[in-house]
């Protein structure tokens, strides 16, 4: 394994986390991920930083709004965070947000869905389901173009992005997708070969299906789990972000050959020496700022 020296720099800093020890698991897990933020390093000036709650059945969805300036009818890309279901929020996010807002010059909507083990499969689906309805319903007024809405996520957030965007093909232009999670059966070779890491290991993949799945038949529902989706034609161009050492990386492929394979128009690119998590990593490594451009190529082709 030949990381690069500015990743091996962001995971002693990871190493070196300590979180309180009278927290229960899932909220110790939650308490280190909000511990990398620093690893993004400033946080940039953005024209306007818009805080929303949504509500829907006595629920409450957390939304944030990135605009880069005072233009209408921008292009806008709803962003679902990565936590393996069960962490992450609005600020675990926010300093690569303010980045690609204004690099690509959308608006872009993060969305706080709920977390398992509370809120188990299909809730926090559920949630970013509303806000994309509602980002559409209310396009006009939100001086963003509904023919140029782009669905993103990371890691979980990937996953979710991926059935998002199955549900709403017809009203997607494209979808981008880092470091996807697609398989929950942990079985690729890119996790028997990095099953300890680093940075995601195995045993904690194993927790997190099972925080995220607790009934049965949500062990083979393809909108838990992306790569058994078959329905998979007249998907919008699709941009897929995968690290080298990273377990995540041979389902994130096997799920873009899989649109390929459905007649989706498909930009796989590989970052060699890094592991997941580094689009959160850009006051460290670099990468993170090369995905930034290639996401922004992307759009514009």
């Amino acid at each position: 394994m030949i990381l690069s020296e500015q990743t091996k720099k962001a995971l002693a800093y990871i190493q070196h986390i300590e979180v309180p020890t009278d927290l229960n698991p899932w909220e110790s897990g939650r308490a280190f991920y909000e511990k990398f933020i620093p690893l993004a390093g400033d946080k940039e000036a953005v024209f306007l930083v818009e805080e929303h709650t949504l509500l829907t059945n006595n629920q409450s969805i957390p939304v944030r709004i990135y605009r880069p300036d005072d233009h209408n009818d921008l292009p806008v890309i709803i962003y679902f965070h990565g936590g393996w279901f069960n962490a992450g929020n609005l600020e675990t996010h926010d300093t690569p947000l303010r980045q690609l807002a204004k690099l690509s010059q959308s608006v872009i909507v993060s969305v706080a869905y709920r977390l398992a083990p509370e809120h188990p499969f299909p809730e926090g689906l559920d949630d970013c389901e509303f806000t994309v309805q509602w980002l559409i319903e209310n396009a006009s007024s939100l001086h963003v173009r509904p023919d140029q809405i782009i669905i993103a996520g990371d890691s979980a957030g990937g996953a979710l992005a991926a059935t998002i965007t199955r549900k709403f093909r017809h009203k997607v232009a494209a979808q981008l997708l880092i470091y996807p999670v697609t398989d929950n059966t942990l079985s690729s070779a890119s996790w028997t070969q990095f099953q300890n890491g680093p940075l995601l290991d195995l045993k904690g993949g194993i927790q997190a299906w099972e925080w995220y799945l607790q009934k049965e038949d949500d062990t083979c529902n393809p909108d838990a789990i992306p790569l058994l989706a078959d329905d998979l034609e007249g998907l919008p161009p699709t941009f897929v972000a995968i690290a080298e050492y990273d377990p995540l990386k041979d389902e994130a492929v096997q799920y873009a050959e899989k649109l390929k394979a459905s007649g989706v128009y498909v930009k796989l690119k590989l970052y060699r020496g890094t592991t997941h998590g580094f689009f959160q990593m850009g006051g460290v490594i670099d990468d993170a700022k090369s995905l930034m451009k290639d996401i922004v190529d992307f759009i514009e082709s």
